[in-house]
């Protein structure tokens, strides 16, 4: 069973952050991630804001940068963390390891619509990444579902591509950044629905339509392609039961990012009170990696 100072479950932005952080005050550490690295990031070709460049090139950049300083790359799905005496034993599908602290990291998954046609379309016509999959669209009508900044930052990538983008949410108004949601007017290619709910994917063998409900009003969107990006959901299974989690499923920590499990820390979307942003990220995987370096070294002296 191979022991290190921090175990970081995620290599997203935020656990790179924290391997990274982590490697730098001294720790012996680990990063476990079940497929890629970079997160959902790597589906965003130009980021905005204080960051710049595509996603996958600042994840990549980050894991060179990681791999450099001596962290530890492990191939592995984190099931569950405990306690055992004074260590934290994680465990994956290729075994365990020890450490006497560990960063949850784990971020979160797009949600599901939950509505009929979506499963049966799912990387069939139902895609999550406009820059991957917009080409395949090009002179054919899309559906982006949501109201927030991914969404719209998704209607505006396939604008470019698609003959239509139909725009589809529950509110009155987008809840986009202003900035970014004044660029739609922009585009006379994209139609924003408000105050409407996606009830059904259709099509048989290809998707061919969606059925929108507005009101008391139903009817059908001719389209090619569904992008959904209605919020996220925490993955932060392999947490401890005992490990208090907010009305959302994320974890809850204190100003020092721990956990109510001593040494267990979370830091990034997966965590209760997260901003949202990739500066947020990239912040919360640093202080999350300070304080499990200051925890190692008080656990080291009470020793």
């Amino acid at each position: 069973m191979s022991q290190y100072d921090l175990i970081v479950i995620g290599t997203g932005i935020t656990g790179l952050a924290a391997a990274r952080q982590a490697a730098k005050e001294g720790l012996v550490t680990a990063m476990l991630e079940e497929r890629f690295f970079g997160g959902l990031i790597v589906n965003i070709n130009e980021l905005e804001g204080e960051v710049e460049g595509s996603g996958s090139d600042v994840a990549a950049g980050m894991m060179r940068e990681a791999a450099k300083l001596g962290v530890k790359n492990i191939t592995a799905r984190a099931s569950a963390v405990a306690r055992s005496g004074e260590a934290l034993v994680v465990s994956t599908d290729t075994g365990e390891l020890r450490a006497r602290s560990v960063i949850i990291a784990a971020g979160a998954r797009l949600k599901a619509l939950g509505v009929p046609g979506e499963a049966e379309f799912e990387e069939n016509g139902v895609s999550h990444c406009a820059d991957c999959d917009g080409p395949f669209y090009k002179g054919q009508d899309v559906v982006v579902v949501g109201g927030g900044d991914s969404a719209v930052q998704e209607a505006l990538v396939l604008a470019d591509f698609a003959k239509h983008v139909h725009l589809v949410h529950r509110g009155d108004a987008l809840t986009a950044r202003p900035a970014l949601a004044g660029r739609i007017a922009a585009h006379a290619n994209i139609s924003v629905h408000s105050n409407s709910d996606l009830e059904a994917i259709l099509g048989e063998g290809s998707l061919t339509s969606v059925r929108v409900r507005t009101g008391t009003d139903t009817r059908e969107l001719a389209c090619a392609g569904v992008f959904p990006y209605i919020g996220l959901d925490p993955a932060g299974e392999c947490a401890p039961p005992s490990i208090a989690r907010d009305a959302g499923g994320a974890l809850v920590t204190d100003a020092n990012l721990q956990t109510g499990l001593p040494g267990v820390f979370a830091a990034g979307a997966v965590r209760s009170g997260y901003g949202g942003l990739l500066t947020h990220a990239i912040a919360e995987g640093t202080a999350a990696a300070q304080s499990a370096a200051a925890h190692c070294r008080g656990s080291a002296a009470s020793g």
